[in-house]
């Protein structure tokens, strides 16, 4: 593992790298983004870059030392995550008898907090005091998903270094390398922008069940008959699971109905469902524009209602015989 493969966050990566080259690493950084933009992975490259004795600047991931921060085995590296709910007062104490310690391995320590955000108020004041007069050679990583609910003095003490959403493209291309197929791994991406959640649904049988049920409905709506109502008494009828998934199934819908769009509009490039071509292509001769559009905005519709808690089963009937009404 080097810098290089940080390119899905390039602007903090290069922050970063450029820092430890020019031994201006500041003595505090905020690592600020949505779950899943890889934080806490960078976080600790930047500790295995500090003791990494292989690279310059840059960590190998593969001697006893990377190993060791990695698997969280290292004494000059620190990693604190919260404690049930919350980071507590007692933890922040910890880790200031433990930062004032000297360092075993080189002249630098490393701490990283994870969900900085959840500290208590007095876990907060105490770390705020800890950043006002930090210890030489010791580097403060602190990761959030909600910067804003971070005490303000807290903010003015670290570099905030901001993390983007990886996009969906980045999403499937890693899923794919990982074995997923592309057309999972394309639907998996655009559901969620967090790789390890994208990585769970892809892997389970039940998304894939889910996508097979949403190709089988869109067929049966324009049926005209009741196929339809009886698909989705049966998915209602699987399990609990289903019931809990509606709105990953309700977006699935969407996606499949957008790829038919696309093809209509001959926008192959930007299908989701690739693997689907022959199944969309058959579709799009007995959908109309109009009818997908108007589909659309009904599921989304739909999905509303059932995050507001209506009957999951009449709203999904209600959708249906709206879409078949045109």
């Amino acid at each position: 593992m080097t810098w290089t493969m940080f390119a899905q966050q390039p602007r903090a990566a290069e922050l970063l790298h450029h820092s430890l080259q020019n031994g201006r690493l500041a003595h505090a950084y905020l690592f600020a983004g949505p779950k899943g933009a890889g934080k806490k992975r960078m976080a600790l490259h930047v500790a295995k870059s500090l003791f990494c004795p292989e690279r310059e600047a840059d960590a190998c991931g593969a001697c006893l030392t990377c190993r060791r921060i990695e698997a969280g085995n290292h004494p000059d590296v620190l990693l604190i995550e919260p404690d049930g709910a919350s980071i507590k007062i007692d933890q922040i104490r910890a880790l200031q008898k433990e930062m004032a310690m000297r360092a075993v391995e080189s002249a630098h320590k490393v701490y990283i907090i994870e969900h900085v955000d959840r500290m208590t108020t007095q876990a907060a004041n105490s770390l705020l005091k800890f950043l006002e007069e930090p210890p030489a050679g010791v580097v403060a990583l602190l990761l959030t998903e909600h910067s804003h609910a971070i005490l303000p003095t807290i903010l003015s003490r670290c570099q905030i270094v901001p993390f983007t959403p990886l996009s969906a493209d980045v999403i499937a291309e890693q899923l794919q390398a990982e074995g997923v197929p592309a057309g999972i791994a394309r639907a998996a991406s655009h559901i969620t922008t967090n790789l390890e959640e994208a990585r769970v649904l892809s892997q389970s049988d039940w998304f894939a069940q889910l996508r097979n049920l949403v190709i089988q409905l869109v067929q049966e709506c324009k049926q005209r008959n009741a196929a339809a109502l009886y698909t989705i008494h049966d998915l209602l009828q699987k399990s609990d699971k289903i019931k809990e998934e509606l709105p990953l199934f309700l977006d699935l819908l969407i996606l499949w109905l957008r790829d038919i769009l696309y093809v209509q509009v001959d926008r192959h490039a930007h299908l989701i469902n690739s693997d689907q071509q022959d199944v969309l292509q058959g579709q799009a001769l007995v959908w109309t524009k109009a009818e997908l559009l108007h589909g659309i905005d009904l599921v989304m519709e739909t999905k509303n209602r059932i995050e507001r808690n209506a009957n999951a089963q009449l709203a999904l009937e209600r959708l249906v015989l709206q879409i078949q009404e045109g």
